[in-house]
């Protein structure tokens, strides 16, 4: 079950991962740099400072990457980025369970609603079974 869990959260940001560059390729964009300069350009034009917006956006985006890895390979420090990622996944609507993303374009507007339920509850389930592998690791080092 243990290894199974890190699988499969490195398997969701993969999907996730993936996800966004193939949408980014399809619109003609370079994934995670258009983005990028396109928010700070929004940012600077609605004035008030909000870069930093963008700035912890692109973060996500990168460590993203980086939970990817490590979850697949198993390290333990996977566990402990992905519990700091979590308030910013709800912020910028970034589901774990990444395959959610897929159900805007597969459902009415009134079906969004149903969605952030779902993207919350699964930041709830994510929260849980980090807790969980966050247990199991002290156990086995006390036990």
């Amino acid at each position: 079950m243990y290894r199974t869990a890190f699988l499969f959260w490195g398997g969701m940001d993969a999907f996730y991962l993936f996800l966004y560059v193939l949408r980014s390729m399809a619109r003609g964009a370079i994934p995670f740099w258009t983005d990028f300069n396109d928010g700070l350009h929004n940012m600077q034009n609605w004035g008030g400072g909000l870069e930093f917006i963008v700035w912890l956006g692109l973060a996500l985006q990168l460590s993203l990457i980086v939970t990817c890895v490590l979850f697949l390979l198993r390290c333990r420090v996977a566990v402990y980025l992905a519990m700091v990622q979590i308030p910013f996944r709800i912020f910028f609507f970034v589901p774990s369970i990444s395959t959610f993303l897929v159900w805007p374009m597969l459902v009415s507007n009134t079906g969004y609603s149903v969605w952030l339920g779902l993207m919350l509850l699964s930041e709830g389930g994510k929260s849980w079974c980090l807790w969980w592998l966050w247990r199991c690791d002290g156990q086995s080092a006390h036990g």
